[in-house]
This record gives C-alpha cells, structure tokens and sequence, in this order.
C-alpha cells in the first residue's frame, strides 16, 4: 500500500492504514538523527503529538522526560562497572549489596519513579530485615540467631543507592537526586560511636605478645611474620596496608613510611600519608631486609616470594600467641586500636594521631580515642594562666559630689 505523507514546518506525518481502518505515524529529525513514534489512530492526534514534540525539544522538557525513563538498574550497573570497578576498594561489597538488596527492590523503575518517599520506604524495609546467623554456644552446639539488620549496614546501603543517583544526575538522567532532596541527617540512621577500650591495656603486654609471635615465627620458620605483626602494633596500618608495603616506601634513616596502597592497589581513602618509624620497629625492620631471603621489591613476601592474600593466616598466628600470653582473643586489625590507645595514653594528640591512621577528620579519631587521656588533658588545662597584677589595687575613700566642690 502506498504511503500517504503530509509535511509541515517540523516533522512528517504517514499514513499507513485504510480509510476504514486508519494508522499513522510521525518522524521528526533531532540534530542528524530521525526520530519516529506510531500508534496514531487519527490524523489529529499524530498532529498533536508532533506539536508536542516540537514544544519539548524547544523548552527542553522532551529530552530531560526521557532521560529519566531511564531504568535504576541500567543506570546501577553503568556506575558499578565505569566508577566502582576501577576506583573502589569496596567494589566487591557494592555488587554484592546492589544484587541482594538494591536490585530487588528498584528493578528496573525509571529514575522519575524514585522518590523521597520510594528511599524512606526502601530504608524502612531494610531497617524490619531479618537476619539470620549461625553461633554457638558456650558448650559448642550452633544455633540460628535472628536479628535485625545493623543501623550501619543500612547506611551503606543508602550510600550506595545515594551514589547511583547522583551518578544518574551528572550524566543528566535526572536533575537532582531524590536523596539529595531528603538530606543527610534525614536519610542515614543514626549511630552510636562508642568509646573503645583498649584491646591491650599494659604495654608491657603488648611485649609479650611481640615476643611470642616472633617465637612463633621461628618454629615456623618464617621469620617475616614477626615483623609484620611488629609494624602493625607500632604504626597502626591496616593489615593491607602493610602486606602491600614496599621497602621503596621506606625510608629508615629518616624514619618515615610513605603509605601509598594495600594488597588490592589503593588505600582506604585513596589518598596518601606518611607515618613515623619508632625507633624499635626501626631495628626490626632492618634485621629483616638483611635477612629477606628474595630481595623483593615487597616488605612481607610470603613462602614463595609473592604478596600474602588478604585472607592469609595470619589470624591463626595472633590467636595462637595470644593463648601463648593469656591475653583476651583481639583480631589482627585490633592492633591498629592497640597502637592508636597507646600513642594517646602515652600523651600524643588527636590531630598528630588522625594524620598517622588516614582518619577523614579529626573528629573521627577524637569520638573513638580522646576518652583515654583524661590525664593528658588535665595537664593541657595548665597551658591557660592569668598573671596577677604587679602591683596591689588601691581603695580609695568615697568623696560626695557636694564635698568634692566645697562651700559656695
């Protein structure tokens, strides 16, 4: 059947159908590409979206609608695959928590969709989830434990979802993000930082544990454990951070190491920092570079020459020491806690320690670890002193003001 056209001064009308049963479509040209839209049942009404056509493309409003027809999850997966993928430490975690919770919930809602309301809801649901753990008891026997999701577990949820949708705005799917709309302090829960106590209270514990894992070490002979254990205790890095350390980092005469990356490439903030060397670690590690038996660009290789997987043993070796020493069972990242509550409680202040662990802000480092120098601060409060006057104050009898004139 031939087509019956019409043209006006913006687009083309086609007539496909029969006069009893009639059809048409339009094509219009945006920039150099042709555009076409069908399912018109009268010539009007292809007229009429035409018209809009034209008025949107004119105000803009057609082509920011149909951005955010755009889905949550195409849009989800481009951020995941362009930004968290190459840039995030925590990429893993992020597909893991988009999968099992994000995706679930959103599928495949245009971004005009979500709104204020659609992420409270989302954060309601998370907040009533069940979960549901294996644990034993004091006898040994494994039991299910349920319980609800964890406040902080929620926020990163919400952070994630926040960072998809401010994705979505700097590619121009939408104008703003409806997170944004609700704000911060309307969005995430609020969390309770408490004050942590020292893993190890007495230094003079913390030698003995030093000293058994390097016992330890030397049953196994593998001498490069005590000296990882020995830089964690003295500098607080993370344990990435000092499996991913390279000897071109370290500057022993100087005492300085440069914390460039972690075994997965970036640190946590992906930002640099330079941490001192006490003394005694200072010894330790260079008894090791002499003893290093590959001569590798890394600190801490391990059995074959390679960086250690972050999943190596060597939590095995701390529980181990720690039954050694009768001390209360800590995890391998608690030293970093056990470095930073000595550096405080043996008089250092907060800003020089937020700087040594890669803190945000100080304020981090001061809600976690200011409670544990009450007497440091006690001596801070001398700093302020208010000299007395050199000389006394004079009194000075009280003169009426008719005395002070005289008689008439």
């Amino acid at each position: 059947m031939t087509r019956r056209t019409r043209r006006n001064s913006f687009g083309t009308i086609y007539s496909t159908g029969t006069p009893t049963n009639p059809a048409f479509f339009i094509r219009w040209f945006e920039g150099s590409k042709r555009k076409k839209q069908s399912g018109f049942r009268t010539r009007t009404a292809a007229a009429e979206a035409l018209a809009r056509v034209r008025a949107g493309l004119g105000d803009g409003t057609l082509v920011e609608k149909r951005r955010a027809r755009v889905g949550f999850d195409e849009v989800a997966k481009e951020w995941l695959k362009l930004h968290s993928k190459p840039n995030l430490r925590s990429h893993d975690d992020n597909q893991e928590r988009y999968e099992k919770h994000l995706a679930p919930f959103f599928g495949d809602a245009p971004l005009n969709a979500i709104t204020p309301i659609r992420i409270l809801q989302l954060r309601a649901k998370l907040q009533e989830q069940i979960i549901k753990r294996k644990r034993r008891d004091d006898e040994g026997e494994l039991h299910i434990v349920e319980t609800k999701m964890a406040p902080r577990t929620v926020n990163l949820i919400l952070a994630l979802a926040r960072s998809i949708l401010r994705f979505a705005v700097a590619n121009g799917h939408v104008a703003a993000s409806p997170t944004d709309r609700l704000g911060r302090g309307k969005l995430m829960l609020p969390l309770e930082r408490g004050k942590l106590a020292p893993p190890i209270e007495r230094a003079e514990d913390v030698g003995r544990l030093l000293a058994a894992i390097r016992e330890i070490g030397d049953e196994a002979n593998r001498p490069s454990v005590y000296p990882i254990f020995a830089l964690l205790a003295y500098t607080g890095l993370r344990r990435g951070e000092a499996l991913g350390l390279r000897w071109a980092d370290v500057d022993l005469d100087r005492g300085m190491i440069t914390v460039r990356r972690s075994y997965g490439g970036m640190t946590k903030s992906s930002k640099h920092r330079t941490v001192p060397v006490p003394a005694a670690l200072g010894v330790i590690l260079k008894a090791h570079k002499l003893s290093d038996p590959w001569k590798a660009a890394l600190c801490f290789p391990n059995d074959e020459g390679e960086m250690y997987s972050p999943n190596a043993k060597l939590e095995a070796v701390l529980q181990s020491a720690l039954s050694r020493v009768n001390l209360p069972r800590i995890r391998v990242h608690a030293l970093r806690h056990v470095f930073a509550s000595h550096f405080v409680m043996g008089g250092g202040d907060i800003f020089t320690l937020q700087r040594i662990l890669g803190h945000s802000t100080p304020q981090i480092t001061s809600d976690t670890y200011a409670h544990l120098s009450p007497r440091h601060l006690a001596g801070e409060a001398d700093r302020v002193a208010y000299p007395a006057p050199s000389e006394p104050a004079k009194v000075l009898p009280f003169v009426a003001e008719s005395e002070a004139v005289g008689p008439g």
